[in-house]
């Protein structure tokens, strides 16, 4: 009895030790080889979100964002598909049953809708091969007010346009517009989306900004709070962290962070003390003549038609939009003309074209949200999306 009582002693204590050390892991980096495939699986937790980045060839780049408890060299196979100057594989998992193709055109690496858009024949054998199924999605319009509205919203997703006075809100069971100003606003509107509400800064006075209103997303709600000491008409937003709003005045040389459930704002930064910025969720301290060498954005910074975002570099060349792993080969994603207005929103692209709005993702492609005749004319900063 005291050998099996010792026994089951060490077996707990192993089990305890073993999942401390899963509890610890935050990251890692590992290669190894799959027959004639060589690997680079990098791991981290970003926003509680288990993120692996995989390389494999140099050829194939990808991101999963799934939990399968930390493992390591997940891939146990990998299968292979070529037609013509179309090379695809299928990579197949240790402990998991995700099932998704990868593709090279020409030796360039293109996304799945860039091949499905321009119905390459070789591309569709190759999936029929795989036995990967897919659907074409027929296009269906409705109309809210003068917006047109297509059957490609989603439950996880709403988007908020700016109409000068208020915001139009539409989703997949909501389409609403929502007055906010007795005045319009048609230019330089601040304005933000964190995990549940859409921001307003009153930024139309000569006088400065004294008002900040905000609609809560989840209850349908508007309200507003006056600022005892007003920011000067030159300030901007920074960006958000962990629902915080950072807002710098230019003028005042003063960095803010707004709390806007508890409708506070605190001083975070001034010329005494260092600016804080964060980029892909890590905190920087800058001082005063570095931080106003430019403007300081946490994310969605473009520069030279380029947005980098987590690990990704995001780049506009003409029509043809295409993302890097930093280190790796480009991808292209997809073409479109006449983009006018582009940003990344925690892997989404949001885009305008044409007076149409439109979403990129691995998982729709590039889709149709809506279109209105004001987005050919009117289109800067005034689009947002909030992601459930």
């Amino acid at each position: 009895m005291k050998k099996i009582k010792y026994i089951l002693i060490i077996i707990v204590l192993f089990l305890l030790i073993f999942f401390i050390y899963k509890l610890s892991i935050k990251e890692f980096s590992t290669s190894y080889k799959v027959d004639k495939y060589n690997i680079k699986e990098s791991f981290y937790i970003n926003n509680k979100k288990h993120i692996y980045n995989i390389n494999i060839n140099n050829k194939y780049t990808y991101t999963i964002i799934k939990n399968i408890n930390k493992n390591k060299k997940i891939i146990k196979n990998i299968k292979s598909y070529k037609k013509n100057n179309i090379s695809c594989i299928v990579p197949i998992y240790k402990k998991d049953s995700i099932k998704e193709i990868y593709c090279l055109k020409d030796k360039v690496q293109v996304s799945n809708y860039y091949l499905l858009e321009e119905k390459n024949k070789d591309y569709l054998e190759i999936l029929d091969k795989a036995k990967i199924n897919y659907t074409e999605k027929k296009e269906i319009e409705s109309n809210y007010k003068k917006i047109t509205i297509y059957n490609n919203l989603d439950n996880n997703r709403e988007y908020i346009i700016w109409n000068y006075k208020g915001i139009y809100i539409i989703g997949k069971d909501k389409t609403k517009y929502i007055k906010i100003l007795n005045y319009d606003i048609y230019d330089n509107i601040m304005s933000t989306v964190n995990s549940r509400y859409f921001v307003l800064f009153e930024n139309s006075k000569v006088t400065g900004i004294e008002n900040i209103y905000y609609y809560d997303l989840m209850k349908d709600k508007l309200k507003s709070f006056k600022l005892e000491k007003k920011l000067d008409k030159d300030s901007y937003i920074n960006g958000i962290y962990n629902d915080l709003i950072f807002v710098t005045d230019n003028k005042n040389k003063k960095q803010y962070a707004i709390n806007i459930s508890k409708e506070e704002i605190k001083e975070v930064g001034n010329e005494d003390n260092n600016y804080i910025i964060y980029t892909n969720n890590k905190k920087e301290l800058l001082n005063k003549s570095d931080f106003f060498l430019e403007k300081q954005l946490f994310n969605n910074k473009l520069i030279d038609n380029k947005i980098k975002e987590y690990d990704y570099t995001y780049q506009l060349k003409g029509n043809e939009l295409y993302r890097n792993l930093e280190g790796y080969n480009k991808e292209l994603l997809f073409e479109l003309e006449n983009i006018s207005e582009w940003n990344i929103y925690d892997r989404d692209i949001l885009l305008v074209s044409d007076g149409i709005l439109y979403l990129y993702n691995d998982e729709y492609g590039l889709v149709k949200i809506l279109s209105s005749n004001e987005l050919k004319y009117n289109y800067k900063d005034i689009v947002r999306i909030w992601k459930k």
